[in-house]
């Protein structure tokens, strides 16, 4: 049997292990911290980053938030530890031309100029959702439906499938972060389309938010078959427990749930090999 490296944010079959096998670890001395992981959840999240960097501190590890294998071996386990495949984060497969920050995927072109605006110390804020394929906005504007009672509630809070700029890539796409204002003036490559909305920020020169009279309603919400979630460690229903906490970071609009760490910056798999 294997284990996989997990990084931040990822949805994996294997992060209820790792939990159950931190808290423990962790729960003499960092009893706050402990009791804020969700032990069955099967996105690696900010609560229990958290964790894994304190136990990495207190094993002296590289403190990186990463469960490699001298983690996993920390933490009792003598399973082969492999890196095989590109991370599913929050529910969200690995497309070409995303990179990883804070454990969300975001458009590559997009995400580049944010990073350069954090080393150069002009945000100090945190992606919280990044890019989503139209299958998953399907699936999150569906269950935004269910949650507000009709479409019209529900477009207050979460677009149709192809009319959200969280669905581009290619220097169209778009990004939720905390601190948002603090990137108006830092560079003349980021805007926000709505002033009003402290979190949305997109590249100058993108396009504005996706209109009623574009296209969309027609576009490909083919979601990945069972046999491609398997392989990547999760199933439909793991995708599903994401989009519910999904809807309440968009509730919670730039204020998301026990803060988001600075965590695996610009990570690319494709480049990574």
């Amino acid at each position: 049997m294997t284990l996989p490296i997990l990084r931040p944010g990822q949805t994996h079959e294997a992060v209820p292990k790792l939990k159950q096998a931190l808290v423990p670890a962790i729960q003499a001395e960092h009893p706050s911290i402990a009791g804020r992981i969700r032990l069955d959840g099967k996105t690696y999240g900010p609560a229990t980053v958290t964790g894994v960097k304190q136990f990495q501190t207190n094993n002296q590890l590289g403190v990186d938030g990463v469960v490699g294998e001298l983690t996993w071996r920390a933490l009792g386990f003598d399973d082969e530890v492999v890196d095989a495949r590109p991370p599913v984060l929050h529910g969200v497969p690995w497309e070409d031309g995303v990179i990883a920050i804070d454990g969300n995927w975001v458009d590559r072109n997009l995400g580049e100029v944010l990073l350069a605006q954090r080393k150069a110390g002009k945000w100090t804020g945190a992606v919280y959702s990044g890019f989503r394929p139209p299958w998953y906005q399907a699936r999150l504007f569906a269950e935004a439906v269910k949650k507000y009672g009709s479409e019209a509630a529900a477009r207050k809070w979460v677009a149709p499938p192809g009319k959200s700029r969280h669905g581009k890539k290619a220097g169209e796409g778009a990004v939720d972060v905390t601190n948002g204002a603090q990137l108006d003036g830092s560079s003349d490559q980021l805007y926000r389309p709505m002033d009003w909305e402290d979190w949305h920020v997109q590249l100058a020169g993108s396009k504005a938010m996706p209109g009623e009279d574009e296209e969309g309603d027609d576009v490909d919400v083919t979601a990945p078959t069972d046999e491609e979630l398997q392989a990547d460690g999760v199933t439909m229903d793991d995708i599903d427990e994401s989009i519910a906490v999904m809807l309440e970071r968009v509730e919670a609009r730039g204020e998301p749930a026990e803060g988001t760490p600075h965590i695996d910056e610009g990570y690319d798999p494709k480049a990574a090999g």
